[in-house]
């Protein structure tokens, strides 16, 4: 499939640019040493090549991307980072490997969550650009990624709801994607309407996202965990993906007048990726 060659490629070619930046502190600090194991992990960095497709069908040059693209996934890496620890999710593995705080210590991994997360808006500061700050400061903090966590701390069964459920999704997954999408566009100053509407784009795509890795997770981990599957099937959770398809084609088409097909196929491979 024409995709995933795709995004095995710009794998390869974000983990390069993961490791030019990286190489630049040059230091044997064992909390640097910490945070690296956690971004050197792998994963489909989607949220980085969504950030690059964006921008190239803006004409956007890489220098005026690049930090969006690094700092996002440095986030994304410290939001894993403590969700693996034991008063969160308490997950002893990461993609195969040991998780964080199961190699290095529970207190290694929060100060490298910690510091992953402070290098993210170091590195976005660089850029001069207020308004991206500001928009990756809401989405992260307790207005999203993080307010998110700790409606997941809270949740059980007993009062799991759609409503909560859908709530936990939208702010600990989606908001980062509305960066993903936006960023290039608050990049090139374009109107606050087609921000917004980037990032309504960017809110479907994660709401996809984390419903695909939500069945994944109930058929593959434990039906012991809290996910959308507690409050529908199977068959209405994917029904709810292909509605949310429709509308993010329909954003898509708004944005991008004259073409990005790409983020369509991306889209498309988020719902049918395999793990």
């Amino acid at each position: 499939m024409e995709i995933n060659k795709y995004i095995n490629k710009e794998i390869v070619s974000f983990n390069k640019d993961l490791d030019i930046f990286l190489n630049k502190y040059k230091t044997d600090n064992k909390l640097f040493k910490v945070m690296c194991y956690s971004l050197r992990n792998g994963g489909k960095r989607l949220r980085p090549i969504i950030i690059k497709e964006v921008s190239k069908s803006l004409n956007l040059k890489k220098r005026q991307y690049i930090n969006s693209m690094i700092a996002i996934e440095l986030i994304h890496s410290y939001s894993l980072i403590h969700d693996d620890l034991p008063c969160m999710d308490d997950d002893d593995y990461r993609r195969g490997r040991l998780s964080t705080h199961k190699k290095y210590g529970e207190a290694q991994a929060i100060l490298a969550g910690n510091s992953l997360l402070t290098m993210a808006f170091n590195l976005l500061a660089k850029d001069s650009n207020p308004l991206l700050v500001n928009l990756l400061s809401d989405l992260s903090g307790f207005k999203g990624l993080a307010g998110g966590q700790s409606l997941d701390i809270d949740i059980t069964k007993k009062n799991v709801s759609y409503k909560m459920i859908d709530e936990i999704h939208e702010l600990k997954t989606a908001r980062l994607f509305e960066f993903c999408t936006s960023a290039p566009l608050i990049i090139t100053y374009e109107s606050s309407n087609k921000i917004n509407l980037a990032r309504k784009y960017g809110k479907i795509i994660g709401k996809i996202f984390q419903i695909i890795d939500d069945i994944h997770d109930y058929a593959h981990k434990s039906n012991e965990l809290i996910n959308i599957l507690n409050v529908m099937t199977k068959d209405d959770a994917l029904l709810r993906c292909q509605k949310y398809e429709m509308q993010a084609e329909s954003y898509r088409k708004k944005i991008f007048p004259n073409g990005s097909d790409k983020m369509k196929d991306i889209l498309s491979f988020i719902i049918n990726r395999k793990y």
